[in-house]
């Protein structure tokens, strides 16, 4: 985990999750520990190993404290990542991860508050389409700001070290979890 200091503030953008409700990362999140990843569903390789890595470092916890955090999927893709779309592909990982959706500035402004650039994509010449446009951080909330980051090539056994440690300890003592 990399301690971000300050934390960052996260944008008050409104995004609708993969069931059609509306949801303000900036306020609504409850869980001890939410984790953010922005990216799309026709991702060929990078999305479905970091959400592989998230999926195996959580099933190393014990249920109680799986029950603490809750892993939010943001559609870099909202032209073709319709709310069906997400859950389907979420639910290759778990049916308790939420997809979020919304017009593209506003994933980009939410995306920008919490250090991830999203951008308009591009048409290929197949007539395909390349989002072209997110990193691979794995972002982490708590008490609605974003005080700690992971990178996209975080092994499986890290994230749940670092789970258990910020569920026991807070985001005070992150220096130590990363050391």
């Amino acid at each position: 985990a990399h301690p971000v200091s300050p934390p960052w503030t996260i944008a008050t953008d409104t995004l609708t999750t993969d069931s059609g409700k509306t949801y303000e990362l900036a306020k609504d999140t409850t869980a001890p520990l939410t984790l953010v990843f922005f990216g799309y569903t026709h991702c060929p390789d990078v999305c479905p190993t970091v959400m592989s890595s998230i999926t195996s470092g959580l099933r190393k916890l014990s249920a109680s404290d799986q029950k603490k955090i809750q892993v939010f999927f943001v559609t870099s893709d909202p032209k073709r990542d319709t709310g069906p779309v997400l859950r389907a592909w979420l639910d290759r990982y778990s049916s308790k991860f939420v997809g979020l959706t919304g017009s593209l500035d506003s994933i980009a402004q939410l995306g920008k508050s919490i250090g991830i650039y999203v951008d308009q994509g591009q048409k290929l010449a197949s007539g395909g389409y390349d989002p072209n446009s997110h990193s691979s951080f794995v972002i982490g909330v708590t008490d609605h700001k974003a005080p700690v980051f992971w990178d996209g090539d975080t092994a499986p056994s890290q994230f749940a070290h670092d789970f258990k440690f910020l569920l026991a300890h807070g985001t005070d003592h992150l220096q130590s979890a990363t050391s």
